[in-house]
């Protein structure tokens, strides 16, 4: 298993000093001295804006020292949740655990969720219809990006190719690929043809819960709402640590390449299905000179 690191803030609301209690990312202190003695306690340096990032190993005994302090002085605790529940939002504050994979992790894994680093396009909001074949859509820019040849449709989660590197993945023989044709909106002519990095093989629902931005439990059928968001509640993990059951995924069969069973994102028409692959579709994109990917292993339960 990965190492974690947990990260948040505590500072203190110059500007508006009665807004004090937990937050998304940390904690207002009620105090400068509040925060003075805080660092005493967990043995942490302050600054001269009296504000702490932390930044600790999960298994730092002044972490433990830290959260306890925290406790004693405001009854806060850290979240155990991506999104902070609603109801729990006056007495748990939020902390993101950065995960820290070796290399050896990386390569002894049976599959990997993928990503890329880089953007390829930008992109556009699908209308109902092409969100309901889950068409992928770009605004059309002049740039376009010219020297990706895989990347993220900016700022979310899709993935794209383009050519020479689509011939090259149809010619590495990996199981369960689909390209297909990303559309352009805005007209205009298109110099840089894409194609949507997908696969036929849908996995079954993750044993991650879902959340919405209430921090609610979202079952993965059901259907969304309208301005609804959603989320892996993986403990705020940075990348996301995603769990599935091994014999529901081998009932699939053989796959190097498979997309998640929810769509996730900060909104309906925002959301895309991850891609969890195989070290053989990791090789291939070696061999292809692929750059600017990332890899981390799924836990296999």
């Amino acid at each position: 298993m990965p190492k974690f690191k947990h990260t948040f803030s505590i500072r203190y609301n110059y500007r508006y000093p009665d807004d004090w209690g937990p937050n998304s990312i940390g904690i207002y202190a009620k105090s400068l001295k509040d925060i003075d003695d805080i660092c005493a306690v967990a043995d942490l340096e302050n600054n001269e804006y009296r504000k702490i990032d932390v930044e600790l190993d999960e298994n730092d005994p002044r972490l433990v020292r830290l959260y306890k302090a925290i406790e004693e002085k405001y009854q806060f605790k850290p979240s155990p949740h991506t999104i902070v529940p609603m109801a729990e939002r006056r007495s748990y504050f939020g902390v993101v655990r950065k995960v820290e994979w070796t290399a050896a992790e990386i390569n002894e894994a049976e599959f990997l969720r993928f990503s890329a680093t880089r953007q390829i396009a930008h992109h556009e909001n699908p209308d109902d219809e092409q969100w309901e074949r889950e068409d992928y859509v770009v605004e059309l820019d002049k740039k376009q990006y010219t020297a990706v040849q895989l990347g993220l449709l900016s700022p979310f989660q899709g993935l794209a190719v383009a050519e020479p590197l689509k011939s090259g993945l149809l010619s590495s023989d990996l199981a369960g690929l689909n390209l297909t044709p990303v559309i352009f909106t805005g007209g205009g002519s298109v110099k840089k043809p894409l194609w949507a990095l997908k696969s036929h093989v849908v996995l079954p629902a993750m044993l991650n819960p879902l959340q919405n931005e209430h921090g609610e439990v979202v079952a993965a059928d059901k259907p969304w709402a309208r301005f609804e968001s959603r989320h892996v509640d993986d403990g705020n993990c940075d990348p996301p640590v995603l769990r599935y059951r091994r014999a529901e995924v081998q009932r699939l069969g053989h796959f190097d390449i498979a997309m998640t069973h929810a769509r996730l994102g900060n909104g309906q028409k925002m959301a895309y299905r991850w891609c969890i692959v195989s070290q053989k579709f990791r090789a291939a994109l070696k061999q292809l000179k692929v750059p600017a990917l990332s890899y981390e292993p799924v836990v296999m339960e």
